[in-house]
């Protein structure tokens, strides 16, 4: 036969499991708008039955709380991370291409299309008096305006390289920082839960952590629980170990000793993995760090070698258009100095003599007009600024004071002539204008899209995960009444006892 006060256990057990269920659901309630908590709920099962030899055979016992775990779903949360890893991609891309297309957007508004026209129009003031110093200085100082021009858009993409590529480093700190925490974390849940409870508000921690490492880069994650209860986590990207349970292993970045692009900015990362270099592009990985790397990398349309499909990374990036800025430098540089320093005519004899006179009746087969150094900076002779006598304008000597305007006339034959790629100088800079509007519709096209498709997912996710306070407020009513169920228990029990104790004197 039980006890006399067994029911006060009975009792008692329901008071504690609705204490249980109460504070849950208040710190359900709690955490409603708190990123990354995963709604927990309580697990309430009988507790073990007393035998007794009697023909009702076993005696219930009351209530036991067996766990109290959070509600989640891995399936949501690896289709969440793959499609984060797209999310942070093309958001990066995004971010960078507009302000690349910041610099370009110039042509169309108060930069090149005016500076070019002046140009021109400089040439033709000078065609009525080639010898009119005012007119020459005119357009050698409106030749240096495009060159600077020119050099200022070209430091503004080597300085956006250079952003990008300390944001290279930036993330892969970030991923090792995420990854010693996680390990971490690891351990302190494994130390909570050898004891039998569930460190639910500790794996919500390094689920979010492994949230925001999946926007960097993409990572595939798992979880077995092993014979003695220990968990064994790992975190992994393409088959490259970051986490081993209690184990980080760090990324680390090296300057390249030699650069992949001709005009690339010196000390770029390259990044290292024990001992190996890890090629982003070549493992299919997305995430923000690939979109760094392939802003800052690029590869101008070329084939990678050691691609055994040769296909070409889709993303031009910044070198591909310091490339069309070198191109656009290096195809006037030849126009203008070709005229300038090689124009020849025919003589009376049908002989080929030169046609480049200078007020001071030379010829200036040794005096360019332009410069372009090694590193690809454009400059204006600093002899043609100091001395605009020594400009060609003829292809005669002055003779009785007469002059001619040859060379003038085929300075401005170059305005409309398809030597930039088979483009006018306009067309052609219209052109990187019109690739780069290409690659911001496309980023903002694949960003808007996988941002569908988060939300959709995390909707999904959030209809298991998330706290909802409706059914936190159906929760509460029904703890409270199953709390006050249990004390209305220990009140009959109470009135029992007091009369089995004080009135039968038992």
């Amino acid at each position: 036969m039980a006890s006399t006060f067994f029911g006060l256990n009975i009792a008692t057990s329901g008071i504690s499991a609705a204490q249980a269920g109460l504070s849950t659901t208040m710190h359900n309630v709690a955490n409603e708008n708190t990123k990354g908590y995963s709604r927990q709920q309580v697990s309430q099962s009988a507790a073990n039955a007393i035998r007794f030899y009697t023909s009702y055979g076993m005696l219930g016992a009351g209530v036991e709380v067996s766990k109290i775990s959070q509600v989640r779903d891995s399936y949501y949360d690896d289709k969440y991370r793959y499609n984060q890893a797209k999310v942070g991609e093309y958001t990066s891309k995004d971010t960078y291409a507009l302000q690349i297309e910041d610099y370009f957007n110039e042509f169309e508004t108060d930069g090149f299309i005016v500076e070019y026209e002046n140009l021109f129009d400089t040439l033709k003031s000078m065609q009525g008096n080639p010898s009119e110093l005012t007119y020459r200085n005119e357009f050698l100082s409106s030749c240096q305006t495009i060159a600077e021009y020119f050099n200022d858009i070209q430091t503004k993409l080597t300085n956006l390289q250079q952003e990008t590529n300390t944001e290279v480093s930036n993330l892969v700190d970030r991923i090792n920082t995420i990854s010693s925490q996680v390990a971490s974390l690891t351990k302190q849940i494994n130390t909570v839960e050898l004891t039998g409870a569930v460190a639910n508000d500790l794996r919500d921690k390094r689920e979010l952590l492994l949230d925001e490492l999946s926007e960097i880069i993409p990572i595939e994650v798992t979880e077995n629980i092993g014979k003695n209860g220990n968990s064994e986590f790992d975190v992994k990207v393409q088959g490259v170990t970051l986490v081993d349970t209690y184990d980080s292993m760090q990324l680390y970045t090296v300057e390249r000793e030699n650069p992949k692009n001709s005009m690339d900015s010196p000390g770029l990362y390259d990044i290292y993995f024990q001992g190996t270099k890890l090629d982003v592009q070549a493992m299919g990985l997305s995430g923000s760090l690939r979109a760094a790397l392939d802003v800052r990398d690029g590869n101008n349309g070329t084939i990678e070698e050691g691609n055994p499909d040769c296909e070409a990374i889709k993303y031009k990036g910044i070198p591909h258009y310091v490339n069309k800025i070198q191109v656009f430098k290096k195809t006037i540089t030849n126009l203008f100095n070709d005229i300038h320093q090689k124009n020849t005519r025919k003589d009376e004899n049908g002989n080929d003599v030169p046609a480049n006179y200078n007020l001071y009746g030379n010829t200036t087969e040794n005096l360019p007009i332009f410069k372009l150094s090694d590193n690809g900076v454009l400059t204006v002779n600093q002899e043609l600024i100091d001395d605009p006598s020594l400009l060609a304008a003829s292809e005669y000597p002055i003779n009785d004071g007469k002059e001619d305007a040859g060379l003038i006339d085929k300075f401005i034959a170059l305005k409309d002539k398809q030597a930039f790629s088979n483009y006018t100088a306009s067309d052609f800079l219209q052109s990187i204008v019109s690739e780069i509007a290409v690659d911001v519709k496309k980023a903002q096209t694949f960003e808007k899209n996988h941002a569908n498709i988060q939300k959709s997912i995390e909707n999904q996710k959030m209809s298991v995960s998330g706290v909802d306070g409706d059914e936190e407020s159906m929760n509460l009513v029904k703890y409270q009444e199953a709390f006050e169920l249990s004390s209305k228990m220990i009140s009959v029990m109470q009135e029992i006892y007091n009369k089995l104790i004080n009135e039968m004197g038992v």
